[in-house]
């Protein structure tokens, strides 16, 4: 991966030496997690697009995902004889992230026509944070290895594909991305979970702000 981030730099810096037309891009979607089935979140984004071809757009990507928590129950016990051996303690899980990210687009089919298909080719930053609270009676119970808050920056890679419907004063976009989890070393300490590597469906609406002359 640290080789194939500085070469999608230079095609992305490449790219500005003739654009065409520019774009803001508000977007919304939804994503599940590869890595933790329950896991889930709601994105926003925007994204900041420059049109060098029919063929080739690049795009600079700023994405929230939203948590949504996650709702479970583990067992916590004491050493106290005047009470029960265990008791419940619920656990709630939001998994949440930041992302900026370079994103290729490479149109592969419609280019002549109104509804275009791109292959999309991503890489930048993510910053995951699974923050993880618990629920029970922490003076006279403790949990054995409970789940741990875990947040982590590192480098992320991404691919999908693209629809697009060009319109009279815009152009309305749905996606399929598919990321990895950010590069780093693996947790040692026995988590019921893993770093997140989303599955998202986002859509999109494309405000054209400037086109400059070629």
């Amino acid at each position: 991966m640290r080789k194939i981030i500085p070469l999608l730099l230079v095609i992305n810096l490449s790219a500005f030496n003739c654009i065409a037309q520019f774009y803001i891009e508000p977007v919304i979607g939804y994503q599940i997690d590869m890595n933790n089935s329950p896991f889930k979140q709601i994105n926003s984004a925007v994204q900041f697009t420059f049109k060098k071809s029919r063929k080739f757009e690049l795009s600079f990507k700023l994405e929230r995902s939203w948590p949504v928590s996650v709702i479970s129950f583990d067992s916590a016990f004491t050493a106290n004889p005047s009470l029960p051996l265990y008791t419940i303690a619920k656990k709630t899980i939001l998994p949440g992230a930041f992302t900026f990210s370079a994103v290729n687009r490479f149109a592969v089919y419609g280019i002549h026509t109104s509804n275009i298909f791109f292959v999309l080719v991503s890489s930048g930053f993510t910053a995951q944070k699974i923050r993880i609270s618990y629920q029970y009676d922490k003076n006279d119970y403790t949990i054995l290895n409970p789940d741990k808050t875990q947040d982590r920056v590192s480098l992320f890679l991404s691919c999908g594909v693209e629809y697009m419907r060009l319109l009279k004063n815009g152009r309305l976009f749905f996606q399929l991305n598919v990321c990895t989890p950010p590069a780093g070393k693996s947790i040692k300490y026995p988590l019921s979970f893993k770093f997140m590597a989303p599955l998202n469906f986002n859509t999109g609406y494309s405000i054209p702000i400037k086109k400059s002359a070629r």
